[in-house]
């Protein structure tokens, strides 16, 4: 630890002694110098990381308050990150020597209604969950289900309780991102249980059709579907449910506008002119549907050789910082192209999941920046 970084954290954890009551009496079990646990430096800007554990989003947002208030008198450039207190993750369920796709298994785990062909009449929010964040792109390949899933591991690590829902119908990957092998179960009240993976609940389509199967569905059927998972779910109190839709603007997309309301949508795209032609395509939709853009993350910005170090922009550069001038939506963050990003998510350990990588930094910004426009988003309605 550097003289300035022990400063800021000796600075930060005196400021004990000025909590109103309320504040005090949020950090429940931990001291406020438990939860003030450690400063770094980079590039300049000090991360003050703090315990998030048992805190809302109003305790944070007046915590973060306190603390810009006191500790910009002395002209730091800093930036407040919370996290979750480490401790050892829930381990999936591991992949079983033989898996039985029998009709019996898969028959327990469906809901029993028959579908039902009439279009949505009005949206209706989902019981417990607060917040819905849309993934999504305009075109296939930029990586949108390795945002979805790095994305949902940051908040939770911030202490926010997370769903993930693999809307993805034709290429659903979550399941093996997360390393789930198992099937969900139906409850008492007929409402699918949705299994937990590294802290969050998770429901894919992939859990009801076997990997070899191709999924060819027309609109109704897509349209019914979602909305069983919307509905029929057992999502229990979440913080935030991320929905990882399919590429492009069809029937999945205007389902979910039209079905629930969502809280705004995280545009994925890569630098290149065509993913990015195709990204606009995505952000027009969601406005011509009145859904908010919480913002455009770049995948694959950089490539930093592994020999050499060097670091190349192979796809091009600056292309999500045009489409955020030209239609006025922040930049969320820039995700490099790495090796161990896809081997983790073949693996099902995500680098989010791994303490201290620089991956997972890098997407504690991102899932910063997410909760704070999001907030922001709500305060204007």
């Amino acid at each position: 630890m550097t003289e300035n970084t022990k400063q800021i954290l000796d600075t930060v954890q005196e400021l004990e002694s000025v909590l109103s009551f309320s504040v005090q009496k949020s950090l429940g079990n931990f001291t406020w110098k438990e939860r003030t646990h450690s400063v770094e430096e980079e590039s300049g800007v000090f991360k003050i990381r703090f315990y998030s554990d048992g805190l809302n989003l109003a305790e944070k947002t007046a915590i973060e308050s306190i603390i810009k208030e006191n500790l910009g008198k002395n002209n730091y450039n800093f930036s407040v990150y919370f996290e979750r207190k480490e401790k050892p993750a829930t381990q999936p369920q591991k992949a079983p020597q033989a898996h039985s796709h029998s009709s019996e298994a898969h028959e327990h785990a469906k809901p029993q209604q028959k579908p039902d062909m009439r279009p949505p009449t009005g949206k209706r929010p989902i019981s417990g969950v607060k917040r819905i964040i849309a993934v999504a792109s305009g075109k296939g390949g930029v990586g949108k289900s390795t945002v979805s899933v790095n994305l949902a591991l940051a908040l939770y690590n911030q202490g926010y309780k997370v769903g993930i829902l693999d809307a993805d119908i034709y290429g659903p990957s979550v399941p093996t991102m997360l390393n789930i092998h198992k099937d969900p179960l139906v409850n008492e009240n007929n409402k699918i249980i949705p299994p937990e993976s590294f802290g969050l609940k998770v429901m894919s389509f992939g859990f009801f059709a076997p990997e070899e199967t191709a999924v060819i569905w027309r609109g109704p059927m897509i349209m019914k579907a979602l909305q069983q998972f919307f509905w029929d779910v057992e999502w229990g109190e979440l913080d935030f449910l991320i929905i990882d839709l399919p590429p492009g603007t069809g029937d999945a997309q205007l389902t979910l506008v039209q079905s629930i309301p969502i809280s705004g949508a995280v545009i994925v795209t890569t630098p290149q002119n065509v993913a990015l032609l195709d990204a606009v395509k995505g952000i027009a939709m969601f406005r011509k549907t009145d859904v908010p853009i919480i913002g455009v993350v770049e995948n694959m910005s950089t490539f930093s050789c592994p020999a050499c170090g060097t670091e190349t922009h192979i796809f091009g550069a600056g292309g999500a910082d045009k489409v955020s001038e030209k239609f006025e939506v922040p930049v969320l963050g820039h995700v490099p192209l790495i090796q161990e990003i896809r081997a983790a998510g073949d693996l099902g350990e995500p680098l989010t999941s791994q303490p201290k990588h620089a991956v997972r930094m890098r997407f504690a910004e991102i899932a910063e920046k997410v909760v704070k426009n999001t907030l922001a988003m709500e305060n204007k309605k």
